[in-house]
């Protein structure tokens, strides 16, 4: 019992703060009351949690060159060598992302829905200024 609680806490905190979880984890034998099944379902779950938060987004417009994907909310895009740099982006997962004008979600925004796309951060006013990204 102690073990699952310990586990759970381990994958609530690699949750809150977005970090993935090592490879091993889905490796982990269920415990003695546990199917297959219901383990499964639980790895899925955190597989789904991960797959809401989801943009790709390019370094210039018509979704070309440089690109990475953010799966968590980003305060300052300085350190990840994004900022002031997005041009294009493709919303992949199932909530809304807001791109913001400055770091700490501040400044001037647009936001694309689920499946949304933007060819050119321009159109909205928004090229080459992006410093900060949130998922809703």
């Amino acid at each position: 019992m102690r073990m699952r609680l310990m586990a759970a806490a381990g994958v609530a905190a690699a949750l809150s703060l977005g970090a993935a979880l090592p490879a091993f984890a889905s490796d982990a034998q269920p415990s003695a009351g546990q199917s297959h099944a219901v383990a499964a379902h639980h790895t899925a779950d955190l597989g789904g949690l991960m797959a809401k938060r989801k943009v790709k987004v390019y370094q210039d417009a018509s979704y070309k060159n440089r690109n990475t994907t953010f799966t968590e909310n980003m305060r300052n895009l300085k350190k990840d060598g994004w900022n002031d740099t997005i041009s294009s982006a493709r919303n992949q997962g199932s909530r809304t992302v807001t791109f913001y004008q400055h770091a700490g979600y501040k400044g001037a925004r647009f936001s694309l829905a689920p499946g949304e796309s933007e060819p050119h951060f321009g159109d909205v006013g928004m090229s080459d200024k992006t410093s900060s990204v949130k998922f809703r």
